[in-house]
């Protein structure tokens, strides 16, 4: 029995290094395996605030690209960054959806932006 707990004693601690490692390696291999896709995020600092009051002088849609309601409708416009470009919203859960599929809103920004120039 004396032999039996002593091995334990080694056995135990080795294992749990292992696996702790094997844990960290595996965390830190799907941290860099998935590139997280690009997301619009809602402005929130002076520096976003500031770029996205400069952005909305040239702003082409009057209407959520998503829901197609008027902005400032539902209140507060939601203003967010996508990739250095201002997106304007009616309400929070557009964002999601345009989350999803970001190219198909962006077509419609797009073709106003050429329509309005």
């Amino acid at each position: 029995m004396l032999v039996h707990l002593n091995s334990m004693k080694i056995i135990l601690p080795i294992t749990c290094v292992l696996l702790t490692l094997g844990f960290i390696s595996y965390s830190n291999a799907s941290d860099t395996a998935t590139p997280k896709t690009p997301q619009a995020q809602i402005v929130k600092t002076p520096e976003e605030k500031a770029k996205a009051a400069e952005l909305a002088k040239t702003y082409p849609l009057t209407t959520c690209p998503v829901s197609g309601d008027k902005l400032g409708a539902m209140g507060e416009t939601i203003d967010t960054l996508y990739q250095g470009q201002l997106i304007r919203f009616c309400c929070k859960g557009c964002i999601k959806s345009f989350n999803k599929n970001p190219d198909k809103y962006l077509k419609e920004i797009d073709a106003a932006k050429k329509t309005s120039v």
